[in-house]
């Protein structure tokens, strides 16, 4: 079987796609487990949000049929699986926290968003998954800055000062 055809198989796609949802998962649980940031677990997500993530996987998972299959031939596929192995890697590396980026948990979150559609054959599902997912977290990740700055300040300053938001050196 050619890796072409392994990635027409929509059960292969949805097998990729949960095996590695399954897998980021563990590791992100693992993660926050073994380090966490106790001044930002000062700010409490709101309901809401896992609700919004578990429609945006849904409607991402009722794309894999009809619209996913092989990109660029398998390769395409494989690259978002590799991605998506870098994102659960950066997970566990940045557990306790990154000192030039202030929320690494939601970096390689965003990243294996945008991994995921490429490992499970379905680019469009950069718009049902990737875009709300970044939208939502850019979102969020301005609100808990705002949040930690009005109970902390200077102490929370000074970490905005120092760091990023997800990527070193840019936001």
């Amino acid at each position: 079987m050619s890796l072409e055809s392994a990635f027409q198989n929509p059960i292969v796609r949805y097998g990729t796609s949960g095996t590695l949802i399954a897998l980021y998962s563990v590791a992100d649980h693992m993660a926050r487990r073994a380090g966490r940031d106790p001044l930002r677990a000062r700010v409490k997500q709101p309901r809401w949000l896992g609700v919004l993530i578990i429609v945006c996987v849904l409607a991402f998972y009722g794309t894999i049929r009809p619209l996913g299959g092989p990109v660029l031939g398998g390769v395409g596929n494989l690259a978002g699986i590799a991605l998506a192995f870098v994102a659960m890697g950066l997970r566990w590396r940045n557990r306790s926290g990154a000192a030039r980026v202030r929320q690494p948990e939601v970096a390689t979150r965003m990243l294996f968003y945008v991994a995921l559609p490429f490992a499970a054959g379905v680019p469009s599902g950069l718009l049902t998954l990737t875009l709300p997912a970044v939208i939502v977290s850019a979102w969020w990740c301005v609100r808990e800055d705002r949040v930690l700055t009005q109970d902390l300040g200077d102490v929370w300053r000074s970490r905005i000062a120092h760091s990023k938001r997800w990527v070193p050196g840019l936001w």
